[in-house]
């Protein structure tokens, strides 16, 4: 099974996750989802880029319990080529103000909006970098 997703806790402080143009499957998206809940009181944020694919409807709301997003205080900024995911993304900050959506050009700025000093931008950027590039998806 070529991966869809890859994620990391980076510096125990964002939860950062790359999707690749495809949806993921199930099972990665569970392991996923495991993986954030043991990591959910320490997440200050989430970083979410993707080349176009992204969890489906059962899938987010599986995330969303799991982490309990309602009461999560971290914000959440989503990259991602696709115009109608990022006028998603504006629609559902109408009632979720925390989380924000940003186009492929504007990687440094989502990473700003979580809160990141000047230093952890770059370093950040890094990461993503590398997790797109163990997608076979390039860079960042």
């Amino acid at each position: 099974m070529n991966r869809k997703l890859a994620y990391t806790f980076f510096k125990r402080r964002f939860l950062i996750l790359v999707h690749t143009k495809d949806a993921p499957e199930d099972a990665e998206w569970k392991e996923y989802v495991a993986a954030a809940r043991g990591w959910k009181k320490d997440i200050q944020a989430f970083l979410v880029v993707s080349d176009g694919g992204g969890p489906n409807a059962m899938q987010r709301a599986e995330l969303d319990e799991a982490i309990d997003i309602e009461r999560h205080p971290g914000k959440t900024a989503v990259v991602t080529v696709s115009r109608i995911a990022r006028g998603i993304v504006t629609a559902i900050s109408w009632f979720s103000p925390g989380i924000k959506a940003f186009g492929t050009n504007q990687l440094a700025p989502a990473i700003e909006y979580l809160g990141a000093s000047p230093a952890e931008v770059e370093a950040v950027i890094n990461e993503v970098r590398r997790l797109k590039k163990d997608l076979g998806i390039g860079d960042a």
